[in-house]
């Protein structure tokens, strides 16, 4: 474990010292085996008889697993997957039990530096704007077969921000989001095979409708999934991928967002204005090194990037400036299981790179509360 930390530690020190752009059914023996720690709601988990701890593989039958029917899932829920917070990404590949519901807490601040040039170059805030958010979400998920799942995500966002010497302060409800997700393939442990997911989000423009102090058509963190303009309708598509390889986790997700053209007041009380955005293509990667299964200790290393496109799938002209951008972030983060049932991560995401947009540190923490703890080994998935 001391290694893994040092090693972990050594990595984020060079990374900050190579630029200034971060500046801105086989029992158990009863008298030995512990009780098994609840899988995460992410992940499937062992049945209740198997007595299989989370370092024992599942039994080879020697036939190949089918894509996501019952052989593949009874193979993955034997497999190694302790429970832990995990990545600090919304989606990930592998979907709650029919009928079970989760819920986990992020807070994100966004402490606007500087801002990029249309090069990558790093230049100081225009003269009389300032920009700082907190974003408060509720990630809901629930099961409705065993590998699909509803979405709902909704926030509140809080801004302390001036704009050519106006107030923007205040805090309301953000745009909210909602879907469905399908998970296509379950990993097999037995081969370098992944889990592999798509979704589908619809965010309502509630900053519009309620008149919630933000940027009209400006960005929350681009950690949040999905990140789109506050205040433009938008419809992203979601490829999500999973892989467990003791002692690590692998994890890949694709994001394609549209955005509608519509009409937006540049500030509180201002005519409106017709605006069409271009498209927004986020992606993220990352890699989870548990360090200790009953604990839930781990360290996370992700990326994460968002890229203003100069066109949209509807044909139509941009109008609104810029064009185009790109945001490039990298998060350390640290996990820990609070008790059996509620889990912790904190990060923080620093600006390695970017184009045409704000560059900002946005340090985060999320909470995850497990409804059926130790009994959820009980569930199918």
């Amino acid at each position: 474990m001391r290694v893994r930390f040092l090693f972990f530690v050594s990595v984020l020190l060079v990374f900050g010292a190579s630029g200034g752009a971060w500046a801105g059914g086989i029992p158990a023996s009863p008298a030995k085996a512990p009780a098994p720690l609840p899988p995460s709601p992410l992940s499937p988990a062992p049945p209740a008889d198997s007595g299989l701890s989370s370092s024992q593989a599942p039994v080879d039958s020697g036939a190949p697993l089918s894509r996501n029917g019952p052989d593949a899932l009874s193979a993955y829920r034997k497999s190694w997957n302790p429970m832990t917070s995990g990545p600090d990404l919304m989606p990930q590949a592998d979907t709650l039990p029919e009928g079970e519901l989760n819920v986990r807490f992020f807070m994100y601040g966004r402490l606007t530096q500087a801002q990029y040039s249309d090069s990558g170059g790093i230049t100081g805030l225009p003269p009389g704007f300032s920009q700082t958010q907190l974003l408060d979400l509720f990630a809901m998920f629930y099961g409705i077969e065993q590998n699909t799942e509803i979405v709902f995500l909704p926030s509140v966002v809080t801004t302390f921000s001036t704009q050519d010497g106006t107030s923007l302060d205040g805090s309301g409800l953000n745009d909210l989001s909602l879907g469905i997700k399908h998970r296509w393939v379950i990993q097999d442990p037995g081969s370098l095979r992944p889990s592999f997911t798509t979704a589908m989000l619809v965010t309502l423009p509630l900053t519009s409708w309620l008149g919630t102090p933000v940027p009209a058509g400006g960005l929350p963190p681009i950690n949040v999934v999905p990140s789109t303009h506050f205040g433009s309708p938008s419809l992203t598509g979601i490829a999500m991928l999973r892989k467990n390889e003791k002692p690590l986790r692998l994890i890949g997700d694709l994001y394609y967002t549209f955005s509608f053209p519509g009409s937006l007041s540049a500030s509180p009380g201002a005519s409106p204005a017709y605006s069409q955005f271009g498209d927004l293509f986020q992606y993220r990667l990352g890699v989870e090194d548990v360090v200790d299964d009953k604990s839930g200790l781990g360290f996370i290393l992700e990326v994460a990037g968002l890229s203003g496109l100069p066109f949209s799938v509807d044909g139509m002209a941009i109008n609104t400036h810029p064009q185009s951008f790109n945001l490039v972030g990298v998060q350390p983060t640290v996990e820990y299981n609070l008790t059996p049932r509620l889990v912790a991560s904190f990060g923080v995401l620093l600006p390695a790179f970017g184009t045409s947009e704000y560059l900002a540190t946005t340090p985060n923490f999320s909470l995850w509360y497990y409804f059926q703890g130790s009994q959820a080994h009980l569930l199918p998935r």
